[in-house]
């Protein structure tokens, strides 16, 4: 569609209980949908404990790459 997306989210959250206060790091790539439920999306993650949410924002090409050599 003309308003798709794509991105690489990277969701950073601290864990305090951590001797060197370790921060777990997760990546996701998110394609095919519009920006408004990019950024709803965004916004639940923060409300899940997210410390903090980085989206890169990548072409459709290298999202379908990514996605096809993933699974």
């Amino acid at each position: 569609m003309k308003f798709d997306c794509f991105y690489k989210v990277t969701v950073t959250t601290c864990v305090p209980e951590s001797i060197n206060f370790f921060e777990d790091e997760e990546i996701y790539y998110w394609g095919y949908y519009p920006y408004k439920i990019v950024m709803k999306d965004v916004k639940e993650l923060y409300k899940d404990g997210a410390d903090a949410v980085e989206l890169e924002m990548i072409t459709q090409e290298e999202f379908d790459e990514r996605i096809q050599t993933e699974y």
